[in-house]
């Protein structure tokens, strides 16, 4: 294997390589911009409940399609998850506080990852470049050897 040859198959290697990168932190991007509406929905959910006084009617999935009628008669009290399984009971303002601040840090992990992503898109493309010369030099190089 010519040194050309070498130089184009590591080359290749390296484009599938960030290739693979570039789609896992878009799929992580993806999955973080879905939290982040059910963060927004929790925190709208939550903000229209204090607006009507804690009292709400409303529909409760409960699976498969189908719901149940509910009504809240009081809301002073929320359930705020901590992760794994365990959840705190917090007020209202608290429960929307922790929320606007989880859902403000997963905001900056997602800028982090776009940058991320365009940095590695950037070093992709030159590398798609470097391989069309190489390839293309490695043809001219076996056609010049090929003769007539």
């Amino acid at each position: 294997m010519s040194s050309l040859e070498e130089r184009l198959n590591r080359a290749v290697g390296e484009l599938q390589l960030l290739d693979r990168v570039i789609a896992e932190l878009q799929a992580r991007v993806n999955t973080l911009r879905t939290l982040l509406l059910e963060y927004e929905s929790a925190i709208s959910f939550i903000e229209e409940l204090g607006r009507s006084g804690g009292k709400m009617s409303l529909l409760v999935p409960i699976g498969a399609g189908n719901y149940i009628h509910a009504e809240i008669r009081e809301a002073e009290k929320v359930e705020v998850s901590l992760g794994a399984g365990v959840v705190m009971t917090k007020t209202v303002e608290e429960s929307i506080e922790i929320m606007k601040k989880r859902r403000e840090n997963l905001v900056k992990v997602v800028e982090d990852y776009e940058n991320q992503i365009i940095q590695y898109s950037q070093k992709a493309l030159e590398l798609r470049r470097t391989v069309e010369a190489l390839a293309a030099k490695l043809r001219e190089q076996q056609s010049g050897s090929q003769g007539p």
